[in-house]
Parts: C-alpha cells; sequence; structure tokens
C-alpha cells in the first residue's frame, strides 16, 4: 500500500509537464534580467522550431548557448513556466540560442565571468526533459546571484515516470561523455564544480570513477567539487564507486532529506536498504560513513519543497546563497536548517559558484 500512495504522490507532482513550445524564441525586453547558460547534451535534436532537444539516445554531444530572460515578478525558488507563448514580463523566456562547436563551447567556459577559469556543471537526474533541466538551471543560477554561465550536462532521460530502467541505461550511456567533457574543460585549464541531482548523482560519480581507473590525474586535479544532491545511489554502490575513486580537492558533499518520498519509491523499486539522499545525519551510522569515504553530509531537510515530493530542495538552496556569502559566518548554515557533519559550514555555497562572482543585491 505505502509504494502505490508513492508512486501515485510521484505521478500527481509531475502532471502538465512544459513541453518543447516553452522555448519558443522570443524579443528581450529592454533592461531584463537574463541567465547565459552552455549546454552540452546527448540528446537526439529536433529538426524543427523551437529546436529542443528529444528524448533519443544521441551519437555524438551537440552543444548549445542558451539565454534565458527572468521575469521581474519572479519568486525563488519557482520556474514561472510559459502559459502559451512565452511572454518574458511574466514567464521564463529563451531570447537568444545558438549552436556551438566544441571548441566554442570550451572557449566560452573559459571566458565566462569574472573568474574566468572556473565553471558549474549541473547534471540532472531521473525524469527530467531538456526544458526542465535547462530552466531549473537558468532558476538555480538567477536565485543565487552569480555571473557567468553555468553549464547543463544534458543526458537522454526518458522523462516518463515509468522509465526508471530506461533511464538507468541512458545514464550509463551519456558517462562516456561526461568523462569527455570533464577532459575538454580540464585540458582547457578550466576548474570545475559539480551539482548532480538525483540519478545524475551515480553518472558523475561513475564518471570519476572512470577517470580515476584512467588515470586522469590531471582532469581529477581540475574538479574543484562535487556535489550529489539527493543522490539516487544505493549506499553500499557509493562506497564501491568511491574504493576506486581518487581523491579530489574537496571532499564529496551529499545533500540530503530522509523524508525524500521519491528515493523512498526509488528504494522500494530497487529493494536496497538505504540511498545516499535520504542518509539521517543523527544517525551513528551516517557520521561513520562520512568519516570513512571523506564525505561531507548536509541536512536540507527544512528548505521549500519544490515539486512536493521533496526531492527538489537543492533548487531552495539557491536563495539561501547570497544571504550565506554576505554573513561569511559558518554558523548561518544553521540558520536554513542544515546540519554539516564535520563542523564545515562554508560547502554548502559550492554548488552555487556556478563558474562566476556573487552580484551585488
Amino acid at each position: 500500500m505505502r509504494i502505490a500512495i508513492l508512486f501515485v504522490l510521484f505521478v500527481l507532482s509531475s502532471c502538465a509537464r512544459p513541453g518543447p513550445e516553452t522555448l519558443a524564441l522570443v524579443s528581450k525586453p529592454p533592461g531584463q534580467k537574463t541567465v547565459t547558460i552552455l549546454v552540452a547534451s546527448v540528446r537526439v535534436p529536433a529538426d524543427s522550431p523551437p529546436y529542443a532537444f528529444t528524448v533519443g539516445r544521441a551519437d555524438r554531444l551537440r552543444y548549445r548557448e542558451v539565454t534565458i530572460a527572468i521575469p521581474p515578478g519572479h519568486r525563488p525558488p519557482e520556474i514561472e513556466w510559459p502559459k502559451g507563448k512565452p511572454d518574458p514580463r511574466k514567464s521564463f523566456a529563451v531570447v537568444e540560442r545558438r549552436d556551438l562547436t566544441r571548441d566554442q563551447f570550451v572557449a566560452a567556459a573559459h571566458s565566462n565571468g569574472a573568474s574566468a577559469l572556473s565553471a558549474g556543471i549541473f547534471i540532472h537526474g531521473y525524469n527530467y526533459n531538456y526544458q526542465e533541466a535547462l530552466f531549473r538551471l537558468a532558476q538555480m543560477s538567477a536565485d543565487s546571484g552569480v555571473s557567468g554561465s553555468p553549464i547543463l550536462f544534458d543526458w537522454p532521460s526518458q522523462a516518463t515516470i515509468t522509465g526508471y530502467v530506461a533511464d538507468r541505461d541512458s545514464a550509463a550511456f551519456a558517462r562516456d561523455d561526461l568523462v569527455s567533457v570533464l577532459t575538454d574543460l580540464g585540458k582547457s585549464n578550466v576548474r570545475t564544480t559539480l551539482l548532480a541531482h538525483s540519478m545524475g548523482a551515480w553518472l558523475a560519480v561513475e564518471s570519476i570513477r572512470q577517470l580515476s581507473l584512467m588515470g586522469r590525474e590531471d582532469v581529477l586535479g581540475k574538479i574543484d567539487q562535487v556535489v550529489l544532491a539527493a543522490p539516487d545511489i544505493d549506499v553500499d554502490l557509493l562506497r564501491k564507486q568511491l574504493a576506486a575513486t581518487k581523491p579530489l580537492s574537496h571532499p564529496m558533499v551529499i545533500l540530503a532529506s530522509k523524508d525524500d518520498l521519491a528515493l523512498a519509491l526509488s528504494k522500494r523499486l530497487a529493494g536496497s536498504a538505504a540511498t545516499a539522499g535520504s542518509l539521517d545525519i543523527a544517525d551513528p551510522r551516517t557520521k561513520e560513513l562520512a568519516k570513512e569515504e571523506n564525505l561531507e553530509v548536509i541536512d536540507i531537510s527544512s528548505l521549500p519543497s519544490v515539486g512536493g515530493t521533496n526531492h527538489d530542495r537543492f533548487a531552495a538552496l539557491a536563495a539561501v546563497y547570497p544571504q550565506l556569502q554576505k554573513t561569511g559566518n559558518e554558523n548561518t548554515v544553521a540558520g536554513t536548517g542544515a546540519l554539516v557533519l564535520n563542523g564545515v559550514g562554508a560547502v554548502v555555497s559550492a554548488p552555487f559558484r556556478l563558474g562566476g562572482t556573487l552580484l551585488a543585491h
């Protein structure tokens, strides 16, 4: 009965999905705030306007630069989705779009913002379509007040509730491509921070593991931080992955909520004893795991639930980031309801560096 209830809640939270029409190109009103995002996608591109990426698995990476206008009445951490034709005065709206070559993509990542040699990469999770991932990253970028162009690594999720197994295969399908992106950026001396959500967290850790097995310390050395938001990874599997992974510059970060309904459903479906994203930091076993595997586990359970399943709380963390930066006080983290193992509060800001600097508010 419990698994049926969880499934119904998850389905209801996914109703009225935004379609590709939300990406229609419109004119930008003068002076309106925009966010520019670089995209590396392993999806098959549509061959007609608005040129979205489909759910198909592509034979190669494709690169794009997209500029999105943020409506004046935007309320963090919401995404104001277009109703009908996008209106930048009322909704998120695409105002510029251009396809890039690989060299142009790397050059753009190399020259973004005030911090020219750093970039932030968002790796979306299970049940995401392209426009949802793109606008979610735009929302986090706008709310965090960070300049520069963040990067979306877009893998071919089927974007359906029933596509869980297919998405597992698609995440594995995209692993070499994420390694390729990290390698290209690393060779160009671009330092990266990865923010990976849900099933995307498995993809991120697997890619770091693969680079480790390949002996690519040169690329690993350019990865500053890996942040796993509500990671849909069995804890035993995570231990196995980390056993073959070389240490990074900073500990991996896990943003966890023990009341995450989507992970509860995933755990039931997979027969897993525990997922990394639903760890309870009050549990001594969690503290032992963090110590043994050099992890920082942050409880974000008191942040607002964005989609009703408590699975997208990481998106609300972006709005807290400017206040954390202004105070410069690690104890401020407690004000967000987050508790940090090992007493490291500053790490909560890591996902929202995004290759740039804090804007004035």
